[in-house]
């Protein structure tokens, strides 16, 4: 009997109009008392039975003589393992013995996979069985979260875990300005009924807009943990098959899980010239978009399409995330100085909290909440070093605090905006940009509030 790697090797071997139809007819000729399940698909992980295996507890063996593989990092686990390119296993399902054939190649852009489950019965119905529960649990979330990177869908619990930590508590805004943003979002969940009474589709657009570090982001997260909703995430629409075929993957897959949040990072450098036309075609539902509720963040609306950032039904409601005021950089400085006190590291201000936030938000006009955050993080790794040297601090915590105030002041880049000019007003028409970011010591504290 010829062995599936021979015929492997002969379908695939030469140029074919249909390769899966190809192995298939060599399968059942194989095997042709048997019962015959197929599928055909992109090589993205849209079909994990491996994984659904070791999930449903069912052992599996691979016939080794079969299979050949190709080795990948897994992100998820953070390791090399073996991904198949061709192969046979066996296990049981339900009392039924399956064997599993596979194969994949490229075709043009795009990679495909053949799967067969063979196994003998009266017909099709236990391997019809085992596809669906295999889809259902690869489509179910289980303290995870969708995201859309390398042109597919996988889920993430890395991700799924960052969003349950975020709190509005954590988070400094203006509190009308927070409510309206939690208002629309659960006013949209709750009135599928009013969209419909009113012949309109259930879909709605917030854009979250203004200069980088001042809380999209936060808040984004925020409301994902709020609403408990099916959350997808979009890192980029780039794929081996070019960004259109991105675009459309990421609304068919939202109207999938729907109703849920559909988020777009970084929209202005997302959405080029190249795709916009199938990204209005997408959002504009030719197919019904109902129940998503799409949220996207920019940092430069000027270099969005009109036709995306200023039509109704497409992004319905703006939130300019400005920089902060002086009382919200006040509020900034203040929670930020209860926590170093909470650290209980023996840092002593002379000054009370209330002055000293004071004094930080007089000396930081046009700073993003980021930079802010930067100040307090480079102030305690400052104090950090000097003690794992062994130096007594000679300055007191106060002026050691306001000395990297105007340190770090000199890495801003100032920009003008329009006529406008930042001022002593707190005119929200600058931008900061930080030079050099302290990304090691945001880890660092991060990880651990700082064993000083």
């Amino acid at each position: 009997m010829q062995s599936f790697t021979s015929t492997v090797e002969q379908q695939l071997g030469a140029p074919l109009p249909n390769p899966a139809l190809q192995l298939l007819i060599a399968l059942k000729n194989l095997y042709p008392g048997s019962q015959h399940v197929a599928i055909v698909e992109s090589l993205c992980p849209q079909f994990p039975v491996l994984k659904y295996l070791d999930f449903a507890g069912i052992p599996y063996t691979p016939l080794d003589a079969e299979t050949h593989n190709a080795y990948v990092h897994d992100q998820e686990s953070n390791s090399v393992v073996p991904r198949s390119i061709t192969g046979v296993m066996a296990f049981t399902y339900e009392g039924v013995q399956l064997r599993v054939f596979e194969a994949s190649w490229r075709r043009d852009r795009e990679s495909l996979r053949f799967v067969d489950f063979v196994f003998d019965g009266k017909d099709d119905g236990m391997g019809r069985k085992l596809l669906s529960a295999v889809y259902e649990w690869a489509n179910s979330l289980r303290e995870e979260m969708w995201v859309f990177e390398n042109g597919g869908w996988s889920k993430h619990k890395d991700l799924f875990r960052a969003v349950q930590k975020s709190t509005w508590d954590d988070i400094v805004l203006d509190e009308n300005f927070r409510e309206g943003l939690r208002r629309d979002t659960k006013t949209f969940f709750s009135s599928k009924e009013i969209y419909q009474s009113l012949g309109v589709t259930w879909k709605r657009g917030l854009l979250l807009l203004g200069p980088p570090g001042n809380g999209k982001t936060e808040s984004i997260k925020a409301l994902l943990h709020e609403f408990d909703y099916a959350a997808l995430y979009v890192k980029s629409i780039n794929t081996s098959m070019g960004p259109e075929f991105g675009v459309r993957a990421v609304f068919e897959h939202a109207r999938k899980h729907a109703p849920c949040i559909l988020v777009l990072e970084d929209l202005d450098s997302m959405i080029t010239d190249k795709v916009r036309s199938f990204f209005l075609n997408e959002i504009d539902g030719l197919a019904q978009n109902e129940g998503i509720l799409t949220i996207a963040t920019t940092n430069h609306p000027e270099l969005i399409d009109d036709a995306i950032l200023n039509r109704p039904s497409r992004f319905d409601v703006k939130y300019d995330f400005a920089l902060p005021t002086a009382e919200l950089r006040n509020e900034f400085a203040t929670k930020w100085l209860r926590k170093v006190y909470a650290l209980d590291t023996g840092i002593v201000f002379q000054k009370s909290i209330e002055e000293l936030a004071s004094a930080i938000a007089d000396k930081t006009n046009a700073w993003s909440f980021a930079f802010l955050k930067e100040l307090f993080v480079s102030f305690l790794l400052r104090i950090a070093h000097d003690k794992s040297l062994g130096k007594d601090t000679i300055l007191p915590a106060d002026e050691i605090l306001l000395d990297q105030v105007e340190k770090l002041a000199l890495q801003i880049i100032k920009i003008k905006e329009g006529k406008g000019k930042v001022g002593e007003d707190d005119a929200d028409q600058g931008t900061g940009h930080v030079v050099r970011r302290f990304r090691m010591a945001q880890r660092v504290t991060e990880a651990h509030p700082l064993n000083l």
